[in-house]
């Protein structure tokens, strides 16, 4: 017999659970992982295996939460809509355990605040047409990054949650924003047919292209003479180079103010034009990937044969942390915190790639076990039953104030 949580498991989207694993484990490269770049002369060393892990992955978060929103719903724009208070209710819980993160002082740019002004803004759009998502996505993220630069340049450093939510934080809202719409337009889809898929894989591919191909002949054709001189470094060679470098892979969340042609480089994390829709690309193919692979495991688990079946099983198994995202990211920052706490260890810019071994394996082993008895994770689960429970309470108060009294 089937347990339960097997049988919700098996109603999944395994393919997004996939897509959610990789993301997550992404971010695990950029906090207990090893660096992406080392300075040096010129262009330094460049750890290409790790920083294509950087910037994209947390594009890929908010991608399938915007995904998770109408995940499989028909395209009607008045059908399967996220409801108001509830998404309200979960954004402002987000919040507080963001907030609750951030305090353990971990050196991670705790995502979740951000999530929850995401979430707010994109309620407006609950009710549109996935073309109408797809034009609001594209047009953010053309007007998002310049009025970024704009804003930085005339208001310059300005303390304070709004500002750093909206404009100048690691996560701002000016260009994450467009990460959520589109996938709040793909969940509109129907994410079971080849065709869907297949656009996807296309529209990914061009936009990769034109993201990291356009930005890298930039800097091939005096881009990064044009950008150093630009910071005050003239005469080119290594010491515009390394002046170009230093920025580029510096993963501050905006785009540097020196120059509008930093809207053109595809640097991380760095919320350009490049960045944003070389992410967007990214994303939108490895989805389309992630849910081929996801539903060939669905099948390859009811083979008769035994190699097809184990790959199937093992394939699902990488699933399970991405079937509970919140609470994985959750657990590697409250582990980071008492590995400090109790060893005095430093999570600094680099770690060891042993430590991102046993931060990967020990989350992903404890996500499979728990999978077993709740395909929900625990945050994930504590936060609908007290979005329920706040849901209900609101609707039993608005009752009682709407019945009439007796005379």
């Amino acid at each position: 017999m089937t347990p339960p949580a097997a049988a919700a498991h098996s109603r999944r989207v395994v393919g997004l659970d996939l897509f959610r694993t990789i993301a997550v484990f992404g971010m695990l490269v950029a906090h207990v992982g090893p660096a992406a770049w080392t300075a040096g002369e010129g262009w330094g060393t460049v750890h290409v295996g790790w920083v294509l892990f950087h910037s994209r992955m947390p594009a890929m978060f908010a991608f399938a939460a915007g995904v998770s929103l109408t995940l499989g719903s028909p395209t009607a724009p008045d059908r399967a809509t996220p409801e108001t208070a509830p998404t309200v209710i979960r954004a402002a819980l987000l919040a507080v355990c963001g907030g609750a993160l951030a305090a353990l002082g971990t050196p991670v740019a705790v995502i979740l605040t951000f999530f929850s002004v995401w979430f707010l803004l994109v309620l407006p759009f609950r009710r549109c047409t996935p073309r109408t998502l797809v034009v609001a996505a594209a047009v953010w993220a053309l007007i998002g990054p310049p009025l970024s630069v704009l804003l930085r340049r005339m208001i310059g450093s300005e303390p304070g949650f709004a500002w750093s939510v909206l404009v100048a934080g690691d996560y701002p809202a000016l260009t994450w924003v467009p990460f959520v719409l589109a996938g709040f337009a793909v969940g509109r889809f129907d994410l079971t047919r080849r065709t869907g898929r297949r656009a996807l894989a296309v529209v990914g591919t061009l936009l990769t292209a034109l993201a990291y191909g356009g930005g890298g002949a930039f800097l091939a054709l005096g881009g990064v003479d044009a950008l150093a001189a630009a910071r005050g470094v003239s005469g080119g060679g290594p010491a515009a180079a390394a002046e170009v470098a230093r920025v580029f892979y510096g993963e501050r969340g905006v785009t540097d103010t020196s120059s509008l042609l930093w809207l053109l480089v595809p640097a991380p994390h760095s919320g350009s034009w490049a960045d944003v829709v070389g992410c967007l690309g990214v994303s939108a193919l490895l989805l389309s990937v992630c849910l081929t692979v996801g539903d060939a495991a669905q099948r390859a688990r009811a083979a008769l044969r035994v190699a097809p079946r184990l790959a199937g099983i093992a394939t699902t198994a990488l699933a399970a942390p991405g079937a509970m995202v919140l609470s994985v990211y959750a657990a590697h920052i409250v582990a980071m915190a008492l590995i400090t706490a109790t060893t005095g260890h430093s999570f600094g810019p680099a770690q060891s790639i042993g430590t991102l071994a046993a931060f990967t394996m020990g989350l992903t082993a404890a996500s499979v076990v728990w999978s077993r008895f709740e395909p929900r994770g625990p945050l994930e689960w504590a936060l609908g039953r007290v979005t329920l429970l706040i849901v209900r309470m609101g609707r039993r108060a608005s009752a009682g104030w709407s019945r009439p009294s007796r005379p």
